[in-house]
């Protein structure tokens, strides 16, 4: 079978004059179970994509049964990021996307947010500074909760936190979503 190469060679510049800020939001950031979507979108096959923008974004919009859809999250300020490290040996690399933050405060509802969560596949749509949507998680390969832990903090200008990340494997590193993001209850 022959390797065909549908994406067209494309220049990756950059203009010092763009702003190119760090960070996610603190306050936009969506997530449901798999298991909730009625359809779940994915990234254009790379054999199938046209443009590097089209390999690296979702386009199309997931899909709920209403009243399921998105329920949204916050974290501290400056305490989330979603992050991709490129793994494995070469002819069979994947990625590891991760998405992490600090629930505020150490609240019987984080607490119960963490119990519920914790085992169950999910897909979060996470908002950078920069106003892109990033995705983390798949139907293939929902996003797992890797990691949790709370502290009061010790002293005065603590963080008084849950520190949470979820993490999935793909063949792609979290895509750009800019489909329609569905709140439950058909918000």
């Amino acid at each position: 079978m022959p390797c065909t190469d549908t994406i067209a060679t494309e220049n990756i510049d950059f203009c010092a004059d763009q702003e190119n800020p760090a960070g996610i939001s603190p306050v936009e950031i969506y997530c449901a179970r798999v298991i909730d979507f009625d359809t779940i979108e994915k990234p254009t096959a790379l054999g199938a994509a046209l443009t590097l923008v089209e390999a690296g974004s979702i386009t199309a919009a997931h899909t709920f049964t209403a009243p399921k859809g998105f329920f949204k999250i916050n974290i501290l300020p400056d305490t989330g990021s979603v992050e991709t490290t490129n793994e494995g040996e070469k002819g069979s690399k994947t990625n590891t996307n991760v998405f992490s933050g600090t629930l505020p405060g150490n609240s019987a509802r984080n607490i119960g947010f963490i119990r519920k969560y914790q085992n169950v596949g999910m897909i979060f749509i996470v908002k950078q500074i920069n106003g892109e949507m990033r995705q983390i998680g798949s139907q293939d390969s929902p996003a797992y909760l890797t990691e949790a832990s709370g502290t009061t903090g010790l002293k005065a200008g603590d963080i008084n936190g849950m520190p949470v990340k979820f993490a999935d494997v793909q063949s792609y590193p979290a895509p750009v979503y800019t489909g329609t993001i569905t709140e439950f209850g058909g918000v």
